[in-house]
């Protein structure tokens, strides 16, 4: 089964790529990868920060981060307009890679 390390270590090692190719600004794990509650079935959950979002930089980093990972993804664009509540339960368990 694929581990929070894992994960986190790709995101390290393709840190350039994702500024240069998507636009990220920082990508971080949340979710149950996040608190060590994953399952098989488990998809990755993604906080990222955009420098100037496009629909092509979302969905190129959608289609890159699975078809690297071979499992659904979820990527939670930060905007200013999130609910700070659920910002804030997201920022407690946020782990940039």
């Amino acid at each position: 089964m694929l581990t929070q390390e894992e994960i986190l270590d790709f995101l390290k090692k393709n840190n350039e790529t994702l500024k240069e190719k998507f636009s990220v600004v920082r990508i971080g794990l949340v979710g149950s990868y996040a608190i060590g509650k994953q399952s098989e079935s488990s998809d990755i959950d993604f906080l990222v920060e955009f420098k100037e979002p496009s629909f092509d930089d979302l969905a190129g980093l959608y289609i890159f981060l699975e078809d690297n990972f071979d499992k659904k993804i979820d990527i939670i664009r930060m905007r200013k307009y999130l609910k700070k509540n659920f910002l804030q339960r997201l920022e407690k368990t946020v782990i940039y890679g």
